[in-house]
């Protein structure tokens, strides 16, 4: 505590109270003092000498000034104070250190003067009051700090929420761009004899147009809507699949070094997506190294998580204790600051050159969407790691075995009904359907769908219904076709993954989901299933 705010503290404590030097200068004085001095509360004397008041005690009050300037501990003496027409009067007190001597100011000493019957009490009160004050200002201070961090959390979810949101919007919005383009090109490639250029051009258009979908699918990582084929993984068997694909991905410079566990308990995930993980991280990692010789290190484990720990993640999604597998990513690189630290799962913001920057948005939008957590440790200069928390499975598991795939040859008979605003994706779904053998009509919105489907419902014709629709969207028309007949066979499209949909039609029962973009065989593969498992392999 200052002089000043001392005194401040104590201008009306009934005790009289001066700062003074170890010569006697006085520095200051509470009201108390000024009235016993200069018998007055309202002078203001500074930078004058006690001592012509203590004149008969002036050596003994100067032995104690210096003493207390080299103690720790409170000096007790006493003095007589003259004051003007006034006889003199014997008072105790006790002298204080309250601010060492530094190279350009003297010590500045407390000089708390007792009333002649008094007791030295009030000093301690006073001294009981500033802890309490103290105790109180810091845990006001601590508890801002919580706030602020609590506050800067809560934003930076807020941040990643919106962003996902327009990630996801913009993510469907281009899959129904691409069902045409894609779709188109299947049907072209039918129409062209083999081994003709035409045939080539349009695979590689295909080829594009997929590879423009993976980044529509990085962009559904990102939002959290992105479409999980789960199944068990084993992070170390993952690892050791893709070794060669890291080792031609990284720098020259760079050293690969793994250290993974045997028997480690699979998880659930979809090893696409995050074998996508790995490549991004380690891709980061070798970038991070740049020019320089390096090292990355791959390491996986298993270990108990608790609630705390798990809270210290790079976001709190208050995930449950247990057992997590996990996988380190670690660097010898340049490092990040606390502010790249804080931005890095930004989408689109980079250290990189123009033009990258998704990665680790899809990465953690992977991470969430598997139900895991990432932990970052980095410091300029001495590297990063990056540290993804999977929940362990219960069990191990076994890969199932994938079904064969559907002959090309299959046809179809009877009618499909197709529900979507999109006119490109109603045209091209009317297309691949006929050309299956289904007559097919179309309808451009929920509410004509099912007025459409209110006059064929004797037949029951199959429906394609897409989910976003004006007017009546794909949840709402489907109830309404429920009521026109219990046993409606419907197959849900959208450019979202089935993940993100499920909810709204728990426990309704749509036979089938396909996401856009989607090919002929996938739509054919997908028809002939749903009418088998709708008990249909008959016409329609």
């Amino acid at each position: 505590m200052t002089a000043v705010s001392f005194l401040s503290a104590a201008e009306w404590l009934p005790d009289p109270m001066l700062l003074v030097t170890s010569d006697g200068t006085v520095l200051g004085a509470n009201r108390a003092a000024r009235l016993l001095l200069w018998g007055s509360e309202l002078a203001h004397q500074r930078d004058v000498s006690l001592l012509p008041s203590v004149h008969d005690d002036a050596d003994s009050v100067v032995q104690h000034l210096r003493a207390g300037a080299r103690s720790r501990q409170p000096l007790p003496g006493a003095m007589a104070l003259h004051r003007a027409n006034e006889a003199p009067r014997r008072y105790r007190y006790t002298v204080r250190l309250l601010e060492p001597a530094t190279a350009d100011t003297p010590p500045v000493l407390l000089l708390h003067v007792h009333g002649q019957d008094g007791t030295a009490t009030q000093f301690k009160e006073l001294n009981d009051r500033l802890a309490q004050l103290n105790s109180a200002l810091r845990r006001e201070r601590e508890a801002e700090a919580e706030r602020r961090k609590l506050e800067s959390q809560m934003l930076q979810t807020q941040k990643l929420e919106s962003l996902g949101v327009l990630a996801g919007g913009i993510a469907h919005d281009f899959n129904n761009l691409l069902t045409s383009v894609i779709g188109y090109c299947d049907l072209a490639s039918g129409e062209v004899k083999h081994n003709t250029a035409a045939r080539e051009f349009l695979q590689e258009a295909v080829t594009g147009a997929r590879r423009a979908a993976e980044l529509t699918q990085q962009m559904l990582a990102y939002s959290g809507k992105s479409t999980l084929t789960e199944g068990p993984v084993q992070l170390s068997a993952l690892v050791v699949d893709i070794t060669r694909l890291l080792e031609v991905s990284i720098s020259k410079k760079c050293v690969l070094r793994y250290s993974l566990m045997e028997d480690l308990p699979t998880c659930r995930g979809d090893v696409t997506q995050l074998r996508q993980v790995i490549m991004n991280l380690i891709i980061n990692a070798s970038d991070a190294i740049g020019d320089r010789s390096g090292v990355i290190a791959l390491t996986t484990g298993v270990a108990w998580c608790d609630s705390a720990y798990l809270a210290e993640n790079f976001l709190d999604d208050d995930l449950s204790e247990g057992l997590y597998v996990h996988l380190e990513v670690a660097d010898t690189g340049s490092g990040m600051s606390p502010e790249t630290r804080q931005r890095i799962f930004d989408p689109f913001f980079t250290t990189k050159f123009a033009g990258r920057g998704l990665g680790l948005a899809a990465v953690l939008g992977i991470v969430r969407a598997h139900g895991g957590a990432i932990r970052v440790y980095s410091e300029l200069g001495r590297g990063t790691t990056f540290k993804l928390l999977l929940p362990a499975a219960a069990q191990m598991e076994q890969p199932s075995e994938l079904p064969a795939p559907e002959p090309a040859s299959w046809r179809g008979t009877g009618s499909v009904l197709v529900v979507d605003d999109e006119e490109s994706i109603r045209g091209l779904t009317r297309h691949m359907l006929a050309k299956m053998g289904f007559e097919v009509a179309t309808a451009s919105d929920g509410r004509e769908g099912v007025e459409l489907y209110r006059q064929m419902a004797e037949s029951n014709p199959l429906v394609l219904l897409d989910l976003t629709m004006p007017h009546l969207d794909g949840a709402a028309a489907f109830t309404q076709l429920r009521r026109i007949r219990a046993d409606v066979r419907v197959i849900l499209m959208s450019g979202y993954s089935e993940q993100s949909i499920a909810e709204q039609f728990a426990g309704k029962g749509p036979l089938g989901f396909i996401q856009k973009p989607f090919r002929m065989h996938e739509l054919r593969d997908l028809v002939r299933a749903t009418l088998e498992r709708a008990g249909s392999n008959a016409a329609l």
